[in-house]
């Protein structure tokens, strides 16, 4: 077999499997991400002026009531469901339950103890549905001490398999027997 010398690439292109080379260009690509980049900086220093001048303006002072907050008080309710028919008499003034939580670090102070309470009592007591508690400390003594339970164990089922798998009695299953 004799291998022509000549390296010509354009005699091995297929022209059947090409792509059209007009479609995407580097520049074109390069072009679009430098607009997309000067775009971005355009649109966060856009944003910037605004944060700033809004924080300046006197107009969103933090002194300033919202526009959501009523100017007009409340009138006082002078007899039982005076305010709104076929109601009972409410307090618009106080926010209506669930409120949310105003010291976060008293109430987890207040869930810890209580925790600390049930985990750590001073001497045993028993809950609504039966259950003792008693101090962690004493509960793994009692494990230590007593074990932990464990399920008894049955006899082995090979030996009963054996004797009917072999058709004959054995010595176990004979003693067994009345």
């Amino acid at each position: 077999m004799h291998m022509s010398t000549d390296n010509n690439a354009d005699s091995l292109r297929n022209p059947a499997v090409d792509f059209d080379r007009s479609d995407l260009s580097a520049r074109g690509i390069l072009l679009f991400l430098a607009g997309l980049l000067v775009a971005g900086i355009f649109i966060e220093l856009v944003i910037w002026g605004m944060f700033r001048f809004l924080s300046h303006s006197t107009l969103f002072a933090q002194g300033n009531p919202s526009p959501m907050v009523q100017a007009q008080k409340a009138m006082p309710e002078t007899a039982p469901g005076a305010g709104l028919q076929n109601t009972q008499p409410v307090n618009t003034q106080v926010f209506p339950q669930p409120r949310l939580q105003t010291n976060d670090v008293v109430d987890m102070d207040t869930l810890l103890r209580q925790e600390n309470k049930i985990l750590h009592p001073a001497e045993p007591f028993e809950d609504s549905t039966g259950t003792i508690h008693i101090p962690i400390d004493q509960a793994m003594a009692l494990i230590v001490q007593r074990g932990l339970p464990v399920r008894p164990s049955t006899p082995a089922p090979e030996v009963k398999a054996q004797a009917v798998t072999q058709g004959k009695p054995t010595q176990a299953a004979a003693v067994q027997q009345p």
